[in-house]
């Protein structure tokens, strides 16, 4: 019993080290310099959606934190950000299972194999150097924003995410 427990706390344990965010960079860009930044406006004829004012409210707090000025006039660098769609195939069934009790063993098999697509959002924001018009340092969520989501449990997961994007902001140049 105890060696099952082992397991399961190992099992949780390496997926709580799993990143929940994957960040590159390029090494050259003198990042201590970024004073100022501006965040990409989204094109006149696209409204604003929940979600484009809740990564604009994270991205404004953790530049804050980072102790970089938002500004209209020349800034350093340009944040943009999308929520790139993804879809993903689940597939349920068929199963395959074996038990055993007192002098007996068996087996099981169950079809049919049914696959649903899920459609989920994974956020992506990019940072642009104003000179060279280049993206200088891009960040990706490995974790899914749904539909299906709370607003609160949306609010969260944003917010959580752009703090993972730049925890490591600006990263060193030895990262790799």
């Amino acid at each position: 019993m105890s060696a099952r427990i082992l397991s399961v706390l190992f099992v949780l344990l390496l997926g709580g080290c799993a990143k929940s965010v994957y960040t590159d960079f390029d090494q050259q860009f003198p990042y201590q310099e970024i004073e100022t930044y501006d965040i990409a406006m989204k094109s006149s004829t696209s409204p604003i959606s929940l979600d484009d004012s809740r990564i604009e409210r994270a991205l404004e707090k953790e530049m804050a934190a980072k102790g970089i000025q938002e500004t209209d006039t020349s800034p350093n660098v340009t944040l943009r950000y999308f929520v790139q769609p993804k879809t993903e195939a689940v597939a349920y069934g068929p199963s395959f299972s074996f038990g055993y009790g007192s002098r007996r063993f068996g087996a099981r098999y169950e079809t049919p194999v049914r696959i649903e697509e899920r459609d989920y959002g994974q956020l992506v924001v990019e940072m642009v150097d104003n000179q060279s018009n280049q993206v200088v340092w891009r960040a990706v969520s490995n974790r899914k924003l749904t539909d299906s989501m709370t607003p609160s449990s949306k609010n969260e997961f944003i917010n959580e995410q752009v703090k993972d994007m730049f925890a490591n902001f600006p990263p060193s140049v030895g990262e790799e």
